[in-house]
């Protein structure tokens, strides 16, 4: 093989190796607004795409975020449906809440610990979102959405590099994380925008090993009071394993026969 293969071949290993697929496994408990979280999940990256398995609600849930088509996909496997709602139809509701305003703050603290095997350093996180549920301020229902707790991040994690683009293109993209159809409402909107900064504050600095969150609603009028506990959350997330490897691409696709339904 002459030198200029020698370079070539060199030059296509470092592009097949320079990314992989990684899952992250995961365990779950709390309470997500009025709804009841918990159990085994995990979530499968592969290129500027996402698949989450998660128990919400006492059923099992799959949710992928594909970016590349600017559209989420969730996935029914009891009744063999799947809902595909594009991120243009919350577009809308997501830039109703507004970024200005937001307040997302990650604080490094001297605390490190070992999650599953792995080292990662505990962050202070807290969101303050100015919220009203009328669309309009000054109407006598302004109030704050606070999102607080701790983050335990990793700089080493195994597939940090993927993992971290993968936030970074979503970010890019104008994408949340969850259940789009709870970004349709002006509560779940908000939650969602505030989620999605934090989110991306937390994969610029490591893999979140493990995190502890609460969210709650702040103000001085009565509907203060009654979002406070539509929004209160408690949850608490352990990654159990972390692998990098293969991830088959048909996960990521509508299974063959599965009603397929296209939200507006």
């Amino acid at each position: 093989m002459n030198s200029r293969n020698l370079l070539l071949a060199g030059a296509l290993a470092a592009c097949a190796t320079a990314h992989a697929d990684v899952t992250v496994n995961t365990t779950t408990s709390g309470k997500a607004s009025i709804m009841n979280v918990g159990g085994d999940g995990a979530n499968y990256i592969k290129g500027k795409r996402m698949r989450t398995d998660s128990m919400v609600g006492g059923r099992s849930v799959s949710l992928i975020i594909d970016i590349d088509n600017l559209r989420f996909v969730e996935l029914d496997d009891k009744k063999k449906s799947a809902t595909i709602t594009p991120l243009a139809s919350i577009a809308d509701e997501l830039a109703k809440v507004g970024v200005g305003a937001m307040q997302a703050t990650l604080t490094k603290t001297a605390q490190s610990k070992t999650v599953s095997g792995m080292p990662c350093t505990v962050h202070d996180i807290r969101v303050t979102l100015p919220f009203t549920p009328v669309g309009e301020p000054g109407q006598g229902m302004d109030m704050n959405m606070v999102l607080s707790g701790t983050v335990c991040l990793s700089a080493s994690a195994p597939g940090l590099a993927d993992y971290q683009g993968f936030y970074r293109a979503a970010a890019d993209s104008g994408f949340i994380f969850g259940n789009p159809a709870v970004a349709k409402s002006p509560t779940g909107a908000a939650q969602a925008r505030a989620y999605a900064g934090l989110t991306k504050k937390m994969a610029e600095a490591g893999m979140a090993l493990e995190s502890h969150v609460t969210i709650s609603a702040i103000g001085d009028n009565p509907m203060s009071a009654m979002m406070g506990k539509l929004a209160a959350s408690d949850i608490t997330t352990v990654v159990t394993k972390v692998e990098v490897g293969d991830v088959p691409a048909d996960r990521f696709d509508v299974p063959v026969g599965y009603k397929v339904k296209t939200q507006k």
